[in-house]
């Protein structure tokens, strides 16, 4: 039998079942911060001296607590390139890391709740979370359209893409056609 991980703030499962745009998404695993352990020091006065406290964290509870953090934890290991300076310090790559990553998260966010193929229907450039300019590009992956598109100022956001090129807007009406 399976054990269950329950994250300790919301009371939810850490094993993901999630509906995204490209299906229902489960897991067996769980994710976000399991079974963490923290020991009370000599004279700790919030967490008891020998006393260990074992929790854990799913990642909607962990994204929500890094947002209020006044000092946002350190990111490593990110999928898209830092871009800094010669004079840029240490801390100010660590706050562009995190905004990175928290912009990545609201896109993706976005993206699931819908906005992303409202943004397409509407005829908007949805390469980013709501841009307000009008599409011009669609984007073709592997030689099939999809629902990606682009304004003049975003249509190279997915340049990193190997089998994506942009080509001109085609409105979700005349794709039954094609």
């Amino acid at each position: 039998m399976t054990k269950e991980y329950l994250c300790n703030l919301c009371g939810e499962s850490m094993c993901p079942n999630e509906k995204k745009l490209s299906g229902t998404w489960s897991s067996d695993s769980p994710h976000g911060l399991v079974e963490a352990k923290v020991v009370g020091g000599y004279e700790s006065y919030h967490l008891f001296d020998m006393s260990q406290y074992c929790f854990n964290l799913c990642e909607p509870c962990l994204r929500k607590l890094f947002v209020q953090c006044k000092i946002k934890p350190r990111i490593n290991h990110m999928n898209f390139p830092m871009i800094l300076d010669d004079n840029a310090k240490f801390e100010e790559a660590e706050e562009i890391a995190w905004q990175t990553d928290q912009s990545h998260y609201e896109y993706r966010v976005w993206k699931d709740d819908g906005k992303y193929h409202q943004a397409y229907v509407n005829k908007k450039c949805n390469m980013v979370k709501d841009c307000p300019n009008r599409a011009k590009y669609t984007e073709l992956v592997s030689d099939e359209f999809t629902e990606g598109a682009a304004c003049e100022e975003h249509k190279d956001n997915n340049s990193g893409c190997i089998n994506c090129k942009m080509v001109p807007f085609i409105p979700n009406v005349l794709k039954p056609f094609l």
